[in-house]
């Protein structure tokens, strides 16, 4: 009896502790409380949203607000606008503090869609379109005959770099892709430039085709001097899938894309032979050496309905090239060199010129 009363007791007591704990939360829940006010939650990149976190309430207010974008980036301002510069889903958090030492977190998600940027090469402008062909931004020009376009990194900053043949007097320029304003105004090496890449790998660079000259520059990002030229004779010593057919005739398109571990690869689209290649971008190993180039494995023919094409870009597993005569953007297998029937079509404009996918 007396060891059953005592675990009755027992029973009871925590009973009652228990029930003291709940009602305790229940009486006197945190008071720290973060609001989350954003907009848009959605777009097509470069998206730039406001965050607002004012509505946050804590015992005699909120001390500190910690904003996490979801790339890399923080903030620790009540409120501000901040860019979304490639495309993707991004959790969007914000923690504050009260004066009391109390937190409390919330998320949102922003989604934000890859942009087409398209030139035009007679109305001189560049167009920003959604991936379903809808008219987002224009961007008129300074200079004229707008080619290549590319998205690159430069100063700390993320501009559109747009190759220009300006009636002889060739161009490359930089511009703000959320405004438009133009940063800076280069001489483009050769005469006839064409098609524009970045590569975000270290050598990172722009690199340039030039129709008249034929031949491809790395260029230094930030003032567009040349590092090196690479042109017929130096493609058909070094790799043996150019030496009997055109190369560098009639450029159609230059891209670059990243590969795990290397400097990644240009992609070249021959216009001569509808033939598109790979080529592997070699770092230099001394201070003596440079980078070089190197075209691998076999190239793949396009199909031929495609051409003439202005411009080329991968993005998600494809390659989309600029079919001009039909004023389409047109998605290709990249094995078969095929259509695989998704395009863009409906854009404005009258000459389409170079494409680049931000995303």
């Amino acid at each position: 009896m007396t060891n059953g009363w005592k675990r009755t007791v027992a029973l009871g007591t925590m009973l009652i502790l228990i029930g003291t704990i709940i009602s305790g939360c229940m009486l006197f829940p945190s008071g720290t409380k973060a609001e989350i006010d954003v907009t848009p939650l959605s777009g097509v990149v470069p998206l730039t949203i406001h965050y607002n976190g004012s509505g946050s309430t804590g015992p005699s207010g909120i001390s500190t607000y910690h904003w996490s974008f979801g790339t890399g980036d923080e903030s620790y301002d009540e409120s501000g606008d901040y860019t979304y510069e490639h495309a993707g889903t991004f959790t969007l958090s914000l923690t504050v503090r009260a004066q009391d030492g109390s937190t409390a977190t919330k998320s949102v998600t922003v989604e934000v869609a890859p942009a087409v940027w398209i030139t035009d090469v007679n109305l001189n402008t560049v167009y920003r379109l959604s991936m379903t062909g809808d008219l987002l931004d224009s961007f008129p020009l300074p200079v004229a005959q707008p080619q290549g376009i590319t998205v690159g990194e430069a100063n700390g900053k993320t501009w559109l770099f747009v190759a220009c043949q300006n009636n002889g007097n060739q161009r490359i320029i930089s511009i703000d892709p959320t405004t438009g304003s133009v940063g800076m105004i280069f001489d483009a090496p050769a005469q006839s430039p064409r098609n524009l890449t970045y590569g975000a790998e270290e050598p990172k660079r722009i690199w340039h085709v030039d129709a008249l000259s034929r031949k491809i520059y790395g260029m230094n990002r930030t003032n567009m001097q040349v590092y090196g030229s690479f042109g017929q004779n130096y493609f058909k010593s070094t790799s043996p899938q150019v030496g009997n057919v055109p190369f560098l005739w009639t450029p159609a398109g230059l891209d670059w894309t990243p590969e795990e571990n290397t400097s990644g690869y240009l992609w070249y689209l021959e216009g001569e032979t509808h033939l598109l290649y790979k080529i592997r971008i070699v770092p230099r190993y001394d201070i003596m050496s440079g980078t070089q180039l190197e075209v691998v494995g076999d190239p793949v023919q396009l199909d031929a309905s495609l051409f003439p094409v202005a411009g080329i870009d991968f993005y998600d597993g494809h390659l989309w090239v600029v079919d001009v005569n039909h004023h389409a953007i047109v998605q290709v297998d990249p094995e078969t060199g095929n259509p695989t029937g998704t395009e863009i079509t409906g854009f404005p404009g009258a000459a389409p010129g170079g494409l680049e996918i931000q995303h």
